[in-house]
């Protein structure tokens, strides 16, 4: 009876931990693994959600489960092809899975839609290093930098999105 109520306790704690994060509209400072939680609870209230989808996806990825990632971003996909955060997300995922070539199509669908957004231009930079096309690689990271650069961010930023899509 003790774990029971121990269980009950955690779930409630858990509840009014996420309900808080999400209270304040960024569940993004919680660990991945309590991200995954609150997506799956958000899409049980609203399955359509594309971009809680692909939320889910993306928290997937940092827990390094890549399979489930995948399979949340074919789901936005067949919904709306066109989904720049899926497409991109998609990417990412493939490149951490060693499929390079693949993760191309995505990412070039991705930078098609929007081709300001920084860290598309990373995302094909990484593809295209591991591809070993440094000159394509170099010149999207060149773009990423300039891009950033202009919009105030810091250099770190972008160092640290190619450690975690690396896996550096």
């Amino acid at each position: 009876m003790i774990k029971l109520h121990t269980w009950i306790l955690a779930g409630i704690l858990s509840l009014v931990w996420i309900g808080s994060a999400n209270a304040h509209g960024d569940i993004t400072n919680l660990p991945s693994s309590v991200q995954v939680l609150q997506y799956q609870m958000s899409l049980w209230i609203e399955p359509e959600d594309l971009d809680k989808r692909s939320g889910l996806a993306m928290a997937y990825f940092r827990t390094n489960e890549l399979d489930k990632a995948i399979t949340e971003l074919e789901t936005v996909l067949a919904a709306d092809p066109v989904h720049f955060d899926a497409l991109n997300g998609m990417g990412v995922v493939l490149i951490k899975k060693g499929q390079a070539k693949q993760a191309l199509d995505y990412l070039q669908k991705a930078y098609a839609i929007n081709a300001d957004d920084v860290m598309i231009h990373v995302h094909l930079s990484i593809a295209y290093d591991k591809l070993g096309q440094a000159a394509e690689a170099q010149k999207y990271m060149e773009k990423a930098r300039s891009l950033h650069k202009a919009a105030g961010g810091n250099e770190e930023d972008i160092d640290k999105e190619i450690k975690i899509i690396s896996g550096q």
